[in-house]
């Protein structure tokens, strides 16, 4: 078993202590979280957070979203999942990874992104590899299963965030994985909180 931390903005004196007292890594979000008590870093914070993770040696993984590049869905249009997806659309992921990519080579720090989907953003993690910054990634299984065009609408039990993306996508993403461009498939599973 291990501990996982949250860095959000202004705990960065916290992070070392808690790394220190067994906490193994720091997720963050770059976009709203949907929980008020874990908002997201900004691009200023995300950096202090690598600078502070890198004196210790400790992980930082991101929910790569930018929230400015999200967009709002149509009144009416959330009942078929291609309008949600369209909603967040891969350059969301692209932006937000470009910020964990710069933050990370410029403060030596290690960084993971959780829960890629899209697949274009596989070269962009390679090269930021071979150019000895220290990323890693994951996807899931959803991605590399379903394809949004496959999802009926109104099947909520499809939603994630990041979302399904299309057959194309898919199989690209089993390119990375084969070509250890992603370097592990996990389940991302978050229990629901209580009501």
């Amino acid at each position: 078993m291990a501990f996982w931390g949250g860095a959000v903005p202004g705990n960065e004196a916290s992070l070392r202590p808690l790394h220190e007292a067994g906490v193994v890594g720091f997720k963050c979000f770059l976009l709203d979280s949907g929980v008020p008590e874990f908002p997201p870093l900004d691009a200023a914070g995300l950096r202090t957070a690598l600078g502070t993770l890198a004196e210790v040696d400790a992980l930082l993984i991101a929910h790569a979203e930018d929230a400015a590049e999200i967009k709002d869905m149509k009144p009416g249009s959330g009942r078929d999942f291609g309008s949600f997806v369209a909603s967040r659309p891969p350059v969301a992921e692209r932006r937000a990874i470009e910020k964990v990519i710069s933050a990370a080579a410029a403060t030596g720090a290690r960084a993971h992104i959780v829960h890629l989907s899209a697949a274009e953003c596989v070269a962009m993690i390679s090269g930021a590899k071979a150019a000895g910054i220290r990323l890693t990634a994951e996807t899931c299984p959803h991605y590399l299963y379903f394809a949004a065009e496959q999802v009926p609408d109104r099947a909520t039990e499809f939603k994630s965030c990041p979302p399904i993306r299309d057959s194309v996508n898919r199989e690209a993403l089993w390119r990375g994985l084969e070509a250890g461009a992603i370097d592990c498939v996990v389940s991302d599973h978050s229990p629901a909180r209580p009501s």
